[in-house]
């Protein structure tokens, strides 16, 4: 059964992993899957308290506009320009 991650991801301090195996590591490597900005483009607000995720800059304009009523073109963080 495959999850989907949230729109808006709560920051929070990074952890130092200490239960997983090298054989964890080993077993998950049939599952790993490898893409491109072409395959799956990701555009993230990054307005203060926002970093919602969208599949174009288009869409995170149309969620400033909406949500956080600005017409600002900066803060997008992206792999796909």
């Amino acid at each position: 059964m495959s999850q989907l991650l949230p729109s808006v991801l709560t920051s929070r301090p990074s952890v130092t992993d200490v239960t997983t195996t090298a054989d964890d590591l080993n077993a998950a490597q049939g599952r790993a899957k490898v893409t491109s900005p072409k395959e799956t483009p990701l555009f993230i607000c990054a307005l203060p308290d926002c970093f919602r995720l969208f599949p174009s800059r288009d869409r995170v304009m149309t969620h400033r506009k909406r949500d956080h009523n600005s017409d600002e073109t900066d803060h997008v963080i992206t792999w796909n320009e």
